[in-house]
């Protein structure tokens, strides 16, 4: 059973329905991490869709405080890439968790790679970051430990 359906409109066509199945833990991650970070969503998804997922996530609760969609994005062809100096032109405090290694293809020294998820309640990524974001929060540049991170893949 899905955990949100949202009906979506674009472009004056009939609506979509869409249903969303959350990743597990993902309430429980947002809660710890909001507390060390400011989380920004930056999504390739359409803001129209996009956005309503974001708020049924943060729930009114403040956690996630600026939201990017795919109108932020760079493509080119077929390949959709997140420019993180929109989010903050400071690299050293930034980083990405992506499950799509186009999306910080311009920002690799600033990514956490992440499985793709597919409908699977026994799930842990998220998880499984928890204590890695924690002790990441200490580093002064996140760079010098993500680039090691993201080369040794």
């Amino acid at each position: 059973m899905p955990d949100y359906q949202l009906s979506v409109t674009v472009d004056g066509l009939e609506p979509i329905a869409f249903k969303v199945y959350k990743r597990p833990h993902v309430d429980l991650f947002l809660k710890y991490v909001s507390q060390w970070y400011d989380l920004v969503v930056y999504t390739a998804s359409l803001e129209i869709y996009a956005s309503q997922v974001v708020d049924r996530l943060d729930n009114g609760r403040g956690m996630i405080q600026k939201s990017f969609y795919r109108q932020h994005c760079s493509s080119t062809t077929s390949m959709v890439s997140k420019d993180l100096t929109v989010v903050n032109p400071d690299m050293s405090g930034t980083f990405i968790i992506d499950n799509s290694p186009n999306a910080y293809r311009d920002f690799p020294d600033n990514a956490i790679p992440i499985k793709t998820y597919i409908y699977d309640p026994e799930d842990t990524e998220l998880l499984n970051l928890l204590p890695f974001l924690d002790a990441l929060r200490f580093t002064k540049d996140v760079r010098s430990v993500l680039s090691r991170r993201v080369s040794s893949r």
